[in-house]
């Protein structure tokens, strides 16, 4: 391999260690310090989504130091698995369970990264990602039991984030309709693994809880589209499509629940 990969280096990343390509990458970036720097930001990534996914039912107590000392993340898993209010320890299922929910909501952002038309993997738009994908996180572990303040902290999160972000005019709705059905996918990512594994494990969930879920999905998936889309800075893109992106998800959500039967209180 002799062209640049930085822009590809999430999916080189991603690849078996003995494929190829990623092999051809790795000697690549034995003389190149950007494509050498962006593979190993992609190979960090990896392994944060293989520490949020690995459920092992040894584990009985939290530990950030399981997360890249770079990520936010570690913080809020760590506040997530914390005592529960009243100064109760949470069960082991209990805690499995929080981490599960994290892992689907970084599975959501990740997905993002997957799909996406572009790639910026410089480190100020990675720290800025991780941090509204931190949000995403707390929404449904530090705010357990406090959804519909979760459902505005998403929200507003995600108006701010796309207002924040703009820094050139521009529309291109071609590419934004597709970000938005992007988003509107990562919410059901979300809410299928959550539900289905709560479900299979006696968990119950209210209308609101179900509403959270996917917001913080759609919410990982506009942090994804800050390193992904083709057109990351155009203000009206960000606003329009992004943030209209999460307000569709959370709003879809809410209306197929009450339009299905209710669904159990927790």
């Amino acid at each position: 391999m002799t062209d640049h990969f930085a822009d590809r280096a999430g999916f080189l990343a991603a690849l078996p260690q003995d494929d190829p390509e990623r092999g051809a990458a790795e000697e690549h970036a034995k003389s190149c310090a950007t494509c050498r720097e962006a593979l190993d930001d992609g190979l960090r990534l990896m392994g944060l989504l293989r520490q949020a996914l690995h459920f092992s039912p040894a584990i009985t107590e939290p530990s950030s130091a399981r997360l890249p000392a770079f990520s936010p993340i570690a913080e809020v898993a760590g506040r997530a698995a914390a005592p529960a209010a009243g100064g109760l320890p949470l069960n082991d299922a209990s805690h499995r369970f929080i981490w599960i929910t994290v892992g689907a909501v970084f599975v959501a952002w990740l997905f993002q990264l997957t799909v996406g038309g572009g790639f910026q993997l410089d480190r100020e738009c990675l720290v800025v990602s991780l941090g509204i994908l931190a949000v995403a996180i707390a929404s449904v572990t530090v705010m357990r039991g406090k959804e519909r303040l979760a459902i505005v902290t998403v929200v507003v999160t995600s108006g701010l984030f796309a207002f924040l972000s703009g820094t050139a005019a521009g529309l291109s709705p071609g590419i934004g309709i597709r970000c938005t059905f992007r988003e509107l996918w990562a919410a059901a990512i979300t809410w299928a693994i959550v539900v289905t594994v709560g479900r299979r494990r006696g968990v119950s969930f209210s209308r609101w809880n179900v509403t959270a879920i996917a917001a913080a999905g759609a919410l990982a998936a506009h942090a994804g589209q800050h390193l992904a889309c083709a057109v990351p800075h155009s203000d009206a893109h960000l606003l329009v499509f992004h943030f209209g992106g999460v307000l569709a998800a959370t709003l879809l959500a809410a209306v197929s629940i009450r339009r299905n039967a209710p669904v159990a209180a927790t």
